[in-house]
């Protein structure tokens, strides 16, 4: 009787993700796409050298339902490669809200990866995954069929004829952002269950344990549309279970491009623009963004200034890979909410821009990714500052 299960959970790798247009010198291709593949290929070769009895990948293992020719190569190479060395051990692959086809309709790619021996593939409907000769069960809920759990009112229950038995599930669940913009927005109490021996979850991009058998791998590098919001660890999750105790869950993380937040610069604290710029440099200097994506926010600085604030600053920092400059008006009180019983804060419009985008995300055409909606947004924000 087996004794003991380990298993590697890896999640939401968005592999052909794009962003910010800038090349790599080498190949051509766009730089954060290469990025985000490193991030997976060095998460790979760390799980190949621990040596899991299972892989789980729940979700969102690329970035589009038609992910780019390259993106797609090398995935196949590199999961071809750890099969091989693993000797096949199971390998399930679950479908994600991105990276699934909205339709039947539609082609998915993922009966690709079947080809490869010992990988098992769940992107349509709930699928019970039986693995024998790890005397486990996995029960896989891919983004397509997380619905399933509120429209059908489906309990996955665990299998009792295995002894150990796995939750995947690919979906957001309720209390974990502040929005409730994803259409896959679960109830905890459908998903978490102490009954399970470990709940492998997906979508959510930090890894958060959310009860001594249940975690969010997180993501292997920055992909959404507000990266600066996220934890500045990525990586994997190593889970060791032994029956009549808990699991071991620890999260393994992989280098990424750095991600920095500089201090915020209030202009009111300030004799002139020429000090917010050097402020802002200062602070740069400190944090050394050589080669970083860096978002600033400067607070209460005037519309007829930013335009050129924007400028100085980016020219100033521009050994940094990307630098986004937030510009934040004073908070004012809205009367009619306070008599309404508010809290009479108006949020920035930047914020409100970079919320509206994300709740839409879904309706942009395949070719054009939010971020870069975001981005043009407040580029033209910046320019019409300069008339007003």
């Amino acid at each position: 009787m087996r004794e003991k299960l380990t298993i590697a959970h890896i999640s939401d790798t968005h592999l052909g993700y794009r962003s910010l247009s800038k090349e790599e010198p080498k190949t051509g291709l766009n730089q954060r796409e290469v990025d985000v593949y490193h991030a997976f290929a060095h998460a790979m070769k760390a799980i190949l050298e621990a040596s899991p009895d299972l892989v789980l990948i729940t979700g969102d293992f690329f970035d589009k339902k038609v992910p780019s020719i390259w993106s797609l190569r090398q995935a196949f190479r590199v999961l071809g490669k750890l099969q091989k060395e693993r000797t096949y051990k199971p390998l399930i692959l679950l479908g994600g809200n991105h990276d699934t086809p909205r339709t039947r309709e539609s082609s998915a790619v993922f009966p690709l990866f079947e080809e490869i021996p010992g990988i098992r593939v769940v992107y349509a409907k709930p699928e019970r995954v039986e693995l024998p000769e790890l005397d486990t069960a996995v029960m896989c809920v891919p983004a397509a069929g997380a619905t399933s759990l509120l429209e059908e009112n489906l309990r996955p229950e665990p299998d009792e004829r295995y002894r150990f038995n796995i939750l995947a599930v690919h979906g957001v669940l309720q209390g974990m952002t502040p929005y409730d913009y994803t259409p896959f927005f679960l109830p905890m109490a459908r998903v978490l269950d102490e009954r399970w021996d470990y709940i492998a979850l997906g979508d959510y991009h930090d890894f958060r344990k959310l009860s001594h058998n249940a975690a969010y791998a997180g993501a292997t590098e920055f992909t959404t549309t507000n990266i600066w919001s996220e934890k500045r660890e990525k990586g994997w999750v190593w889970v060791e279970i032994e029956k009549g105790k808990p699991p071991l869950i620890r999260h393994r993380t992989v280098p990424t491009r750095r991600v920095v937040t500089l201090p915020d610069v209030d202009a009111d604290t300030c004799a002139s623009v020429e000090e917010v710029v050097e402020k802002v440099l200062a602070e740069a200097e400190q944090e050394e963004v050589a080669d970083a994506l860096v978002r600033v926010r400067v607070l209460n600085l005037p519309y007829g200034e930013r335009a050129r604030t924007h400028r100085a600053i980016v020219t100033g920092m521009a050994q940094a890979f990307h630098v986004q400059v937030d510009f934040r008006a004073p908070q004012k009180v809205a009367i009619a909410q306070e008599q309404a019983g508010g809290t009479g804060e108006i949020q920035p419009v930047e914020e409100r821009w970079r919320q509206f985008v994300e709740e839409r995300k879904d309706e942009l055409p395949a070719d054009i990714r939010p971020e870069e909606v975001v981005a043009r947004g407040l580029e033209a924000m910046s320019a019409v500052s300069e008339v007003l």
